[in-house]
């Protein structure tokens, strides 16, 4: 079950269906500002699915991680691209346990890089507003320390994880 969370002011944030018939949904106008959700989940699932450009569609067994609403022009299309990246960051931001984990992979994934139209420049505004929000979070970061302590991190979860794969021996005595 997905909690309830209460909006502020911020980002806009169009309701997330959990069934949708179709794999398109009519888009509304959004401003630029508005209520925002705090994204935070009952459980590991439900955090895919509070974002407004995921959703479940019929005949796949789990969600579609692109779709957005459908963008009348170029300008909105756009905006709802970063709209839907500043989704994502305050997502992430709220919930650093997430972090790391695919989601952005799997929203690439789903989207459809061969469509020329409205569609195209709003998954081009998606990764620009991403690139400009890494820009930022790159310079407060010392990023050879901190890819080194990533890789320690990674290589001693490698270690306990052989470490717990190998049977003990029993001590006589």
């Amino acid at each position: 079950m997905v909690k309830l969370v209460r909006p502020v002011l911020g980002i806009e944030l169009t309701p997330s269906a959990t069934e949708t018939q179709g794999v398109h949904q009519d888009a509304s106008p959004l401003p630029p500002l508005g209520p925002r959700s705090r994204y935070r989940f009952a459980g590991p699932h439900a955090k895919d699915l509070s974002l407004p450009f995921i959703r479940r569609i019929k005949g796949r067994t789990y969600p579609h991680y692109w779709q957005p609403a459908e963008p009348k022009d170029e300008l909105e299309a756009c905006a709802l691209g970063r709209q839907y990246a500043a989704h994502l960051a305050q997502m992430l931001k709220l919930n650093r346990q997430h972090s790391g984990r695919g989601l952005l992979f799997r929203i690439a994934s789903d989207m459809d890089f061969r469509d020329r139209g409205h569609r195209r420049s709003m998954c081009k505004s998606f990764f620009n507003y991403l690139e400009v929000l890494l820009n930022l979070g790159a310079q407060q970061v010392d990023l050879v320390q901190h890819v080194e302590a990533m890789q320690r991190f990674h290589l001693s979860l490698d270690e306990l994880e052989t470490l717990q794969r190998k049977p003990r021996r029993k001590k006589r005595g």
